[in-house]
């Protein structure tokens, strides 16, 4: 494979990527401005050099073989990269402000440690967090990227349901004192934490248990709150699995019985369209989608396209 490297060009390999992405001579010819003629002569002289068909070809359609799925995601990540560090080499287009907003909530769980990751890559990026009500609908204008639980009004910008919540009762170690749950009333049994979403009735009715509130439970107004009460051993908190997937990672916090709970509502990302989505957001924005990635968050589909569409985009795409 060394030896047919070094037989590669980058002009072939550009050429590759264009029609596995399009799956089509004439648009990738469009994107690349080359005639169709000279595009089919480059796949063909690739996939003479490789020695293994990239694409099946059936009349005018084209798919991409095992083969050739296997080699477009290398090569799309290869560029992803190359293009990424070729805007790191430029500082006057990482240097400014990026302004992320989001839930005290998630601010506390996972953002912070997320925008430390963001300034030990880009430290020419400043960065601005700013918090708003977990149902906001309404975004300053001056946020660059905002997570919102529930869809916000900005038909200006570009929203995206990033995944549904699910929630999970959990708990300090040290509170089940050796003691295990197997159903759901026994939950009752220990101080609940409630915060203003209210779950906890909900989550009983759907595991079909009687709710009545009982001794020693704690009302607050914000969920993480409730999350930090639990990880002091205060009582059983309803959080979400992305919420606490550090806490239960370290260990601070336990799952108490895995009955997880939605309520048919997703966290939203919103950001900007096209020119309005300065690089620097765009490389804010994929590590956010890496590191939801890289903890089980199940994407919905408009999130997992405009997480290709960034890292097709590089540092220098227009993401629409």
């Amino acid at each position: 494979m060394a030896t047919q490297l070094r037989n590669l060009s980058l002009t072939s390999l550009r050429t590759f990527h264009a029609v596995g992405r399009h799956c089509h001579m004439r648009r990738a010819a469009e994107e690349l401005h080359v005639s169709h003629p000279a595009l089919s002569r480059q796949i063909r002289e690739l996939e003479a050099r490789l020695g293994t068909p990239l694409f099946e070809r059936s009349g005018n359609r084209l798919a991409l073989t095992a083969a050739g799925r296997r080699l477009h995601r290398v090569v799309s990540d290869a560029f992803a990269q190359l293009e990424k560090g070729l805007l790191y080499l430029d500082p006057e287009s990482l240097s400014g402000e990026v302004v992320i907003a989001t839930t005290a909530t998630i601010s506390l769980s996972w953002m912070l440690r997320l925008l430390r990751e963001v300034r030990a890559r880009y430290p020419e990026i400043r960065l601005r967090l700013t918090t708003i009500e977990p149902r906001a609908r309404r975004l300053h204008s001056d946020i660059d990227i905002a997570i919102c639980l529930g869809e916000p009004e900005a038909p200006e910008r570009r929203v995206t349901a990033l995944y549904e919540e699910h929630y999970l009762p959990v708990c300090s170690p040290q509170l089940l004192q050796q003691r295990r749950f197997g159903r759901p009333r026994d939950l009752l049994q220990l101080p609940l934490l409630h915060d203003t979403l209210q779950q906890w009735p909900s989550w009983f009715t759907s595991q079909g248990v009687d709710y009545e509130p009982g001794a020693g439970e704690v009302q607050f107004d914000y969920a993480y709150q409730a999350i930090e009460a639990a990880r002091l051993g205060m009582g059983l908190a309803l959080a979400d699995r992305q919420e606490v997937s550090e806490d239960l990672k370290e260990g601070r916090l336990v799952t108490v019985i895995e009955r997880p709970f939605t309520i048919g509502q997703s966290l939203y990302l919103a950001c900007g369209r096209g020119p309005d989505l300065n690089a620097r957001s765009r490389l804010v924005l994929g590590l956010i989608f890496e590191w939801l990635s890289s903890r089980g968050a199940p994407l919905q589909a408009g999130a997992e396209e405009l997480q290709r569409e960034l890292a097709a985009a590089g540092g220098e795409g227009v993401i629409t």
